[in-house]
C-alpha cells in the first residue's frame, strides 16, 4: 500500500542521506543509514556485486570508492509502499561520475526494503541494476 507523507518523507530522507554519505565517500556516513544486521543485503549489477553483511559492502564500497568520483545522483520516479514498520521502495537513478578523467553517466533501477527502528528507518535491502542495453525495446 502506497506509504503516508510522513513516512514518504522519512524514507526520502534515509535514501538522500545514505547517498549523500556515499557521494563524499564516507563508510560510517553510509553504515548509519543501515540496519546492523548480519543479513543486510546490498546487490549491484556486477557479477560479483552481492554482498550480505557489512564486511563484504565495506569491501565493496572501497573498491568502487578507488575507481570513480561521485559528482552527483539523480533520483526520478522514487515511489514508497508501506505496512507498518517496514516500507519498500523504487526509483530510477542516475550515478554521474568521474573515473580516469572521463565524465560518465550510468542511468540504473533501485529497489530496496527499510525498516523504522528506534524512530529511524533503516536500509535492510537494496538492489541496483543497470538496464540491458543489448535488448531490443519490446522484446522479452
Amino acid at each position: 500500500m502506497k506509504a503516508d507523507q510522513i513516512t514518504q518523507l522519512e524514507v526520502t530522507q534515509s535514501l538522500k542521506g545514505m547517498f549523500e554519505a556515499y557521494k563524499k565517500k564516507d563508510f560510517k556516513g553510509v553504515i548509519s543509514f543501515w540496519a546492523p544486521d548480519s543479513d543486510a543485503t546490498m546487490i549491484g549489477s556486477g557479477k560479483d556485486e552481492k554482498n550480505i553483511g557489512f564486511n563484504q559492502f565495506k569491501i565493496s564500497l572501497k573498491r568502487d570508492w578507488a575507481q570513480a568520483d561521485i559528482t552527483s545522483i539523480g533520483v526520478k520516479d522514487f515511489r514508497v509502499s508501506a505496512a507498518g514498520v517496514v516500507a519498500w521502495f523504487s526509483a530510477d537513478l542516475t550515478f554521474n561520475f568521474k573515473t580516469d578523467d572521463k565524465e560518465v553517466s550510468l542511468p540504473g533501477r533501485l529497489t530496496g526494503v527499510m525498516e523504522k527502528r528506534n524512530n529511524k528507518w533503516l536500509w535492510v535491502q537494496m538492489h541496483y541494476s543497470t538496464p540491458n542495453s543489448k535488448q531490443e525495446q519490446g522484446r522479452s
